[in-house]
């Protein structure tokens, strides 16, 4: 199925414009109230993940696959593995780590790969509940 409504942004620190563009492209997708909410706190956390850890500079990639709204958010950094995610919270007052556990927790599908020097957090929400 070729991919709706295709976006594609640079990932600085520029965080409130990132998420406005998430916000505007999920309720564009069908998402609203606490579930578009969560889904941009998701996608802020991959994103300040970018920047912090990730090198600086990365792409932030979203559209629609039928019911499902597709964001990547790829770093150039290329370290970060499905090795750094947590099945537990990390307890305080540990400093890393709740970022990647909640994104795991907010979203339905998340793939965590690297390839060509890139880091990339595949995540995946269903726009509709069923």
């Amino acid at each position: 199925m070729p991919r709706a409504n295709f976006n594609q942004w640079p990932i600085s620190d520029d965080y409130g414009t990132l998420r406005g563009h998430v916000q505007r492209g999920a309720e564009c997708a069908g998402l609203s109230g606490e579930r578009l909410e969560d889904l941009t706190l998701a996608v802020h956390e991959a994103v300040v993940n970018v920047v912090q850890h990730g090198g600086g500079h990365g792409d932030l990639t979203m559209w629609q696959d039928g019911a499902d709204l597709i964001i990547e958010v790829s770093d150039e950094k290329g370290e970060l593995s499905s090795a750094h995610v947590r099945v537990q919270p990390p307890t305080l007052p540990s400093t890393g780590g709740r970022g990647l556990w909640l994104i795991h927790r907010i979203c339905d599908e998340v793939i965590i790969s690297r390839h060509a020097g890139r880091s990339t957090v595949h995540m995946r929400t269903r726009t509709r509940v069923t």
